[in-house]
């Protein structure tokens, strides 16, 4: 995650401290629920080439198993000193992946990796937040190296909206309450009652070719409805929720202000 030492950030720790004990029970498990494991698959051919990788926002480990089998060396980065302690006590025995507090650090994992995941971290309603979470792995990406990050869709989210929408039939089950958007605030959507950021494929593909990405591609992580906990009406069967996956190179400079 982001080198975020200010007030919201050591909020945001702390936060994730509490969650840590009872991940599996509170954090959705985008590894486990894809159906169509394309994160995977870009995993495995970014392993082809890149020898080293680190996983920002990496919470307990769920992604660090996989990463160790693919790369020589992993290095996990997190908000939360107790993820990062559980994700320790995981990995115990993988002697190719360390994992530390994203704030403690050293300056030596600058332009040091051939590769980068990150999974939904980007995901602070403040700009300001988010934008900083994308510099702060820049600043450890190689020139030339590999990115893959995973953040919610705003496409997806209407959809799901649609889905949950009462129909008129008095016989129809209420759906449950799940993605409600900010009229306010467009992208912030509220997820179990966190407000989170969504992202459209334009204005997504517009911020990272400003902050120096090259060679953009845009790929679904599709999910089954019964994991978002929904019973779609029968026109939207067909459909899935998704995040998206958008995997690019870091270019030679970073000019987002």
């Amino acid at each position: 995650m982001a080198r975020d030492r200010s007030p919201s950030g050591r909020r945001y720790a702390e936060h994730w401290d509490r969650i840590a004990p009872r991940w599996h029970e509170e954090v959705f498990n985008t590894l486990l629920c894809a159906r169509n494991r394309v994160v995977r698959a870009e995993l495995t051919a970014a392993a082809r080439t890149a020898s080293s990788i680190a996983d920002f926002g990496c919470g307990v480990g769920t992604y660090l198993p996989l990463l160790s089998r693919l790369f020589e060396s992993v290095h996990g980065f997190d908000q939360s000193p107790e993820c990062v302690r559980l994700a320790r006590e995981k990995m115990k025995e993988r002697a190719n992946v360390k994992v530390d507090v994203a704030h403690r650090a050293t300056r030596d994992t600058r332009s040091r990796f051939d590769a980068i995941l990150a999974v939904n971290v980007a995901i602070h309603p403040s700009k300001r937040e988010w934008h900083q979470v994308l510099r702060s792995m820049f600043i450890k990406l190689k020139p030339g190296g590999r990115f893959l990050l995973v953040v919610p869709s705003r496409e997806s989210a209407d959809l799901v909206s649609e889905a949950c929408q009462r129909d008129d039939d008095e016989d129809s089950e209420p759906a449950p309450p799940s993605l409600v958007e900010a009229r306010s605030r467009p992208g912030i959507v509220r997820f179990g009652g966190v407000p989170t950021r969504h992202f459209s494929e334009l204005e997504l593909r517009e911020v990272l070719a400003k902050l120096g990405l090259l060679n953009i591609r845009f790929r679904r992580v599709e999910y089954s409805w019964a994991s978002h906990g929904i019973t779609p009406p029968p026109e939207l069967k067909a459909a899935r929720p998704w995040d998206w996956l958008i995997v690019a190179r870091k270019g030679r400079s970073l000019t987002a202000r």
